[in-house]
């Protein structure tokens, strides 16, 4: 509680203006010492140090200005204040103490939500809503003919930005926390990504998703208040007490808890100096206070946060490009574990099998095989030994050793189609013959002799 009336001391200035209607429009002016606030009756020049003098309208309102005050848009562009009609079409310019109409328009009804800004020599509406549609439509006021232009733009660009969230910096206009609805059933949906407009060229992109952390805002009821401090953006609505702070220049956001500075402030602000100037109204009297807050006192707040904004298409693809990077590197492990385990046989006392095939096989065969499950090279010596028997003659057991290896060379290439054994002569004496596993092959003995 403690800190609460400190952080209260140290964001409220002097400054605190009463007024005694609903009816109201605050603007920046033309000097950063002052500002104005437009009433029906009449409009008051209130300067920062508390200071206001009130002052009746040189002319009378014009006759199109048939809407509450409190509904114009205003903007300030190049050092003079202009009145948007809500909707769209007509613009009215606000200097020596009178309103007057600028337009040849009408009111075109069309872009209700929409997003009213200044870039060099024009000024903007972009988005909206109107005759039951949202928009994403970019026009531009041509001063010299008083109409309204449409700007044709490329790239992704987003079906619908209503009552979305802005950021201008430098030639970029940044857009995420918008509505788009659905034409047929009117249904509201909430975008969940951020998207850049290029001034220069009117070029849109997609940039990527916002962090889930920021979305839990955007199912809050109310109005929703953003504005630039420091090549910045803070953001909240009214309703919550919770504010991001966004560094859209390092991917980066904030966020604070403030029982003061936002929460009981009214969607009516202007920033001058960095002191947000905004009314406040007691709930019990009705009584409406314009205020004066420090913004720069928000970082005296707790960090209740702080992460990236959103995820950009980079990050995106360094993932799927070490995705990749794994799946072909298990591929190659698998490929090579497969490809040896589909070259080992097994061998049991009766049968030679791998992944499923097998082929019957004769005692002697099993024993042949045995001999190259313990050495891949097998001298015909020792292959020899298995065909001795005695009273037979030397080549007797030559020619059954010969006829066994073909019968059984002849069985694996049919079932397995590969070549086991084949025959070649001692490298170290070309008397000597010995037979060789193919080396492509493993055999392994599963059974007790």
């Amino acid at each position: 509680m403690k800190r609460l009336i400190i952080l209260l001391l140290l964001s409220s200035t002097s400054f605190s203006q009463i007024l005694d209607t609903n009816d109201f429009l605050i603007l920046e002016g033309e000097s950063p010492k002052y500002f104005y606030v437009l009433t029906n009756n009449g409009y008051y020049i209130s300067e920062l140090d508390g200071k206001n003098a009130f002052n009746e309208y040189s002319e009378e309102f014009p006759k199109s200005l048939n809407v509450p005050l409190n509904t114009l848009i205003p903007l300030k562009h190049n050092f003079q204040t202009y009145l948007l009609y809500p909707g769209g079409g007509l613009l009215y310019s606000f200097s020596n103490g009178s309103i007057k109409r600028i337009d040849r328009s009408f009111p075109h009804r069309n872009q209700y939500g929409a997003y009213f800004f200044s870039y060099k020599e024009n000024i903007y509406l972009i988005g909206g809503y109107g005759y039951w549609q949202t928009k994403s439509i970019i026009t531009k006021f041509n001063f010299n003919n008083g109409d309204w232009e449409i700007v044709n733009a490329v790239g992704q660009q987003p079906m619908g930005l209503d009552q979305g969230t802005y950021f201008l910096l430098e030639n970029k206009l940044y857009v995420f926390d918008f509505i788009s609805r659905e034409i047929n059933t009117q249904k509201e949906v909430r975008n969940k990504n951020l998207y850049v407009l290029d001034l220069e060229n009117f070029n849109w992109k997609k940039l990527g998703v916002i962090n889930d952390e920021i979305e839990p805002l955007n199912q809050v009821k109310g109005f929703k208040r953003f504005f630039k401090s420091d090549n910045k953006l803070i953001f909240t609505y009214s309703n919550s007490p919770k504010f991001f702070v966004l560094d859209i220049e390092n991917n980066s956001f904030q966020s604070f808890r403030d029982e003061i500075l936002f929460y009981k402030s009214d969607d009516q602000f202007i920033v001058k100096n960095n002191s947000l100037i905004g009314p406040i109204k007691n709930t019990l009297t009705g009584e409406i206070r314009i205020e004066s807050f420090d913004a720069g006192r928000i970082y005296d707040f707790p960090i209740i946060e702080e992460s990236y904004f959103y995820r950009d298409k980079e990050e995106f693809f360094e993932y799927v490009y070490f995705a990749l990077f794994f799946l072909t590197l298990l591929i190659i492990v698998l490929s090579i574990y497969h490809k040896k385990v589909s070259q080992t046989y097994i061998v049991d006392e009766n049968s030679i099998s791998i992944s499923g095939l097998s082929q019957q096989l004769s005692a002697i065969e099993i024993s042949v095989l045995s001999l190259f499950s313990k050495n891949r090279i097998v001298l015909n010596s020792k292959l020899m030994e298995l065909f001795m028997t005695e009273g037979k003659t030397k080549d007797y057991a030559v020619k059954r050793k010969n006829k066994t290896l073909i019968s059984l060379e002849t069985k694996l290439k049919k079932s397995f189609k590969v070549d086991f054994i084949k025959k070649q002569k001692s490298r170290g004496d070309s008397r000597r013959l010995a037979y060789i596993l193919n080396k492509k092959i493993r055999l392994i003995k599963e059974f007790t002799e």
